[in-house]
């Protein structure tokens, strides 16, 4: 993985440092957050400085470096297939059907990693911060070591988090978490993903709403 010098990402109101493969991003976009029910492992950085590229890279799981490759080769390999026809267009599903094999897989051995077996549960995410619960509160600025599973994407994140806000409810505490370090493949999978879930959402609501054609 290639490493920039000085990764930076500008939000409008959440900062982001974002490593990207051998290039400089500093742009300007707002990512939405979607409410959704996700699982992940938490846990907090004794420092209070922000780790570095390299030791952002160096503490990230082999097996979640492994995930964030795959997802970009399968980017680049398939959606060119998709302009060359017909027939490049059964290729193109058929990869397609190969990498979702490999995404299961993948899925299953990051979910026994190690240091991801004691989980907490997500309640909302998107491209600059999630939410979940923790049982208390957890101080604003505080550095978080964070792997998430995205089931229905069978997809796993790892970034580093801070503390931006704690809201009690009825399960214990809401927390509330700005990415602060995270691989720009990853930033974008996540992206990908809440427009996903957005969609199935959307098209539940939808069905829930039809007349029962049976009547």
């Amino acid at each position: 993985m290639a490493l920039i010098r000085k990764p930076k990402f500008y939000l409008p109101l959440l900062r982001t440092n974002v490593v990207k493969r051998g290039w400089l991003v500093d742009n300007q976009q707002q990512f939405f957050s979607i409410s959704h029910a996700f699982e992940l492992s938490v846990k907090t950085l004794s420092s209070s400085s922000i780790p570095s590229d390299a030791e952002f890279v160096d503490n990230m799981p082999t097996s979640f470096k492994l995930a964030s490759q795959i997802n970009q080769l399968d980017r680049h390999t398939i959606k060119p297939l998709r302009s060359l026809g017909e027939h490049a267009g059964e290729l193109s599903d058929f990869l397609a059907l190969q990498s979702k094999k490999i995404d299961l897989m993948m899925s299953y051995i990051l979910t026994l990693d190690e240091g991801s077996k004691a989980r907490n549960q997500g309640t909302s995410f998107g491209g600059s911060n999630i939410t979940f619960l923790n049982q208390s509160a957890i101080a604003n600025d505080t550095l978080l070591e964070l792997k998430l599973f995205i089931e229905e994407c069978n997809s796993a994140i790892y970034a580093i988090g801070k503390v931006i806000d704690t809201q009690p409810c009825d399960d214990g505490m809401i927390i509330n978490v700005e990415f602060v370090k995270i691989d720009e493949e990853d930033q974008e999978q996540l992206v990908r993903n809440s427009l996903h879930i957005q969609t199935i959402q959307l098209r539940q609501r939808s069905d829930a709403r039809k007349p029962d054609n049976d009547e």
